[in-house]
């Protein structure tokens, strides 16, 4: 749990740096090679989390959560983490393949741009929320 939070912070930071580097600096080849890194890099991170709570759960390590509110938060924390994880799964993805498929090598705007800068937004918004609500979860779960 404790290297998923660190990781989230990392996805967030160089993600936010990708932006900066396409919107700024116009470097389109350090963008799409970022993204493709951080979606490999978020990728195994996650297979071994998943693979690690699916094993060793993780209730039984949460900070002293047996009922009442505090069960209630934790699994609302949860919820609302998933909903954006399952959507930031979904979306993310779509829009990587979608620009290494229509963004040419080496990348340069094109017709695909404007979808591009449509849900490549909406696809980063998801990431941050889903960073952002795994540390609620972290927080609720495992510190408070």
């Amino acid at each position: 749990m404790d290297a998923m939070v660190l990781v989230m912070a990392l996805v967030v930071v160089v993600l936010g740096w990708s932006v900066h580097q396409v919107r700024s600096k116009r470097k389109f080849g350090r963008h799409k090679w970022a993204q493709i890194l951080l979606a490999v890099g978020l990728l195994a991170a996650v297979v071994l989390f998943e693979t690690d709570v699916r094993f060793n759960g993780w209730e039984d390590r949460a900070a002293g959560v047996v009922g009442g509110a505090a069960s209630t938060a934790v699994w609302t924390a949860l919820t609302v983490h998933l909903v954006f994880a399952v959507f930031s799964v979904v979306l993310w993805p779509v829009v990587i393949v979608r620009a290494a498929r229509n963004f040419g090598a080496p990348p340069h705007p094109g017709a695909h741009s404007a979808w591009h800068r449509r849900w490549a937004p909406v696809a980063a918004i998801g990431m941050t929320l889903t960073a952002v609500t795994s540390w609620i979860f972290y927080w609720v779960a495992f510190v408070a």
